[in-house]
């Protein structure tokens, strides 16, 4: 799983704890099948960022973007050049800072 334009700590896998000093900040996170992990992350860089699989096909539905693991991360109140503030909505058919 990785993280645009911000960092992550692990604070816990599969339901245990990582003791503080062994997490790392990272934006990339290998998960394998049936693994949880608990993240957090520091709120401060606004915009709407994607936190998504880094295996791509991953992130489809029938080979289509936007779809499986992936999620967009809205900051509210966020102002777009268009200078109106950002309110929930559906991810976009193009995800935006997809680039990699």
């Amino acid at each position: 799983m990785h993280l645009h334009r911000g960092d992550f700590k692990v604070v816990a896998r599969d339901g245990e704890p990582v003791p503080v000093a062994n997490q790392q900040w990272m934006n990339t996170l290998n998960v394998a099948p049936g693994e949880t992990c608990d993240i957090a992350f520091v709120a401060d860089n606004p915009g709407n960022w994607v936190f998504h699989c880094h295996e791509l096909h991953h992130t489809e539905n029938a080979g289509m973007e936007p779809g499986g693991l992936i999620q967009l991360i809205q900051y509210e109140g966020y102002e777009q050049n268009t200078g109106t503030v950002m309110t929930p909505t559906p991810m976009p058919p193009s995800m935006p800072g997809m680039a990699h």
